[in-house]
């Protein structure tokens, strides 16, 4: 460096620097991403049409889908949506935009805690733990409230953490206040799941935390959160007449917690190790380290006392709320994956040095083993594929896709074998990158042309900008309220079909093909002209169709 000038080398070695790249690397990556597949039914279009009905309409406080009331989730997703949608017209991307952004802050969040607790290596590997592992590569590039909800909770523990050395109060409880109500408007009570996180931690510590971190200043920064909430809250529910706290908290939340609802669940017993595949299968590829982490972690040979009792606090509780929860869906425990993004990261730093005991070292070979099934199979399935599977035409990069994943089994036994497992991490984020590439670029084009909506509404559209009433019998999944752009008629009956049918005037029927043979054989006529149809594959059922659109 001379003179006065700059030094870049010095500027890119430091470490916060390192983590505002690569989160901004991972926000880049998750963006394009959310341009390489149309909406999946059946929560990403609801969240879409809905906050396209609240662009129209300019009504900002109730969201509505298909023109009712939908109180499913609180409002700051339809409110973030919004935005880029405004600017960039009902697509993918505004749809999915600050989901991918939201897991971009949660990874430098989850950085700024392992930095704190652990070390700053740790913080930059669990950054890249968490952005690569699988549930997060689904729920970040989704339009759905959890890519939201997830910094809001995340920035709890963050906000905890930073001030846990501090004898400051006043921006401590303000900082966690907002995150609270942030999370609480993302996604409801679920969003105070990290208060009883720090509660269990502040509660339990044997030594007692400054005077910024007790219980009653957990409460006080929950009561800001809940103020932040019901600013919004109880102006929607005087606006639908007690309608928005009856369906959103009686039916969504406690409905949900005593009973499965939407078939998400079942027997109490059956479903009690519901969770433990989810997280298996939810961080792959990294579920290699996990058996090595939990030995490290509760033999107390992984970070200090302060990093071991929040991992406790964050994860344990969390599992049994959700254990006890009647209904059941994988991403109800997101909130777990940074906590073990920053397990894992130690664990690889502890790897790196040399300090994992004979037992973890043990537990990090099961890992191994574990991960080699988990990697071959589906190898194995997608390099079969281009020639089993009948209902579409798959393109070669489906059998690089499956040669990676072999490949990457290889090297991992490699790395074990020749006791070299520093090479592990290394290994598995050169593996995730290049079995991406080829699957969003060839593959995921391939398994579009399966869907059947977007299809649909591209005929329904070519009738021009002033559509006719339209209805639906047999097929009415929420992409097509989307991509058609409009509201539609759902006709859940026979009664209902006929009574559209006598209506006077223009009309399409969006109707499955199956349905029609039904009818016919019945002998009923519908006497509509055909505008084309399509043949698809509909996920949300798990069947081939047909869906036929008729003009009246």
């Amino acid at each position: 460096m001379g003179n006065g000038s700059f030094d870049y080398a010095r500027f890119l070695r430091s470490p916060s620097v390192q983590a505002m790249l690569l989160a901004v690397a991972i926000a880049a990556a998750y963006l394009f991403m959310d341009t390489r597949a149309t909406l999946w039914d059946r929560d990403e279009p609801r969240f879409a049409r809905a906050t396209a009905e609240m662009v129209a309409s300019g009504d900002y406080l109730v969201p509505t889908f298909n023109g009712q009331l939908r109180p499913d989730k609180p409002i700051l997703i339809y409110w973030l949506m919004s935005i880029p949608m405004r600017v960039l017209g009902p697509t993918e991307l505004a749809c999915r935009f600050f989901g991918s952004i939201g897991t971009a802050v949660t990874c430098w969040l989850t950085f700024f805690i392992g930095k704190r607790l652990l070390n700053t290596r740790v913080g930059l590997w669990a950054m890249a733990i968490l952005a690569t592992s699988l549930m997060m590569l689904y729920m970040g590039t989704a339009a759905t409230a959890d890519g939201v909800l997830l910094p809001f909770m995340v920035a709890q523990m963050a906000v905890f953490v930073g001030f846990a050395t501090s004898t400051r109060r006043g921006w401590a409880q303000v900082l966690l206040g907002l995150a609270v109500g942030g999370a609480l408007l993302a996604k409801g009570p679920v969003g105070g799941m990290p208060l009883l996180a720090l509660a269990v931690t502040v509660g339990l510590a044997r030594r007692p935390y400054p005077t910024v971190w007790r219980l009653r200043e957990l409460t006080l920064a929950g009561g800001l959160g809940l103020i932040l909430f019901l600013l919004w809250a109880l102006p929607a529910n005087a606006a639908t007449e007690g309608e928005f706290f009856r369906q959103g908290i009686g039916h969504h939340v406690l409905s949900r917690a005593a009973k499965p609802l939407e078939h998400h669940g079942g027997r109490f017993l059956l479903y009690l190790p519901y969770y433990l595949p989810v997280i298996l299968i939810g961080l792959f590829p990294w579920t290699l380290f996990l058996p090595g982490a939990l030995s490290a972690c509760l033999g107390r040979r992984l970070g200090g006392t302060p990093f071991r009792s929040l991992f406790l606090a964050w994860t344990v509780p969390l599992l049994i709320v959700m254990t006890l929860v009647a209904t059941k869906l994988p991403h109800y425990i997101l909130f777990l994956w940074p906590m073990a993004a920053l397990a894992i990261g130690a664990t690889l730093d502890a790897v790196r040095h040399g300090s994992l005991a004979q037992q973890d070292l043990r537990w990090l070979q099961r890992g191994a083993g574990l991960f080699l099934a988990m990697s071959t199979l589906p190898g194995l399935a997608l390099i079969a594929a281009p020639w089993y599977v009948r209902m579409l035409d798959l393109p070669p990069a489906t059998v690089l896709c499956g040669l990676v994943l072999l490949g990457e089994a290889a090297a991992v036994m490699w790395a074990m074998r020749t006791s070299k497992p520093q090479y592990l991490a290394r290994i598995l984020v050169a593996g995730t990158l290049a079995f991406l590439l080829p699957f969003l670029l060839y593959v995921m084009p391939a398994i579009e042309t399966l869907k059947i909506s977007p299809t649909l509404a591209r005929m329904v559209r070519e009738k021009g900008r002033d559509l006719p009433p339209i209805g639906t019998y047999d097929y009415a999944e929420p992409t097509l309220n989307f991509y058609i752009g409009a509201t539609l008629d759902p006709l859940g009956t026979r009664e209902a079909l006929q009574a559209w049918l006598a209506i006077e005037g223009p009309g399409l029927l969006i109707i499955s093909q199956r349905a029609l043979t039904e009818l016919a054989a019945e002998g009923m006529n519908l006497n509509l002209d055909s505008l084309g149809s399509k043949r698809g594959f509909n996920y949300t059922k798990g069947n081939m169709m047909e869906i036929r659109l008729l003009a009246r």
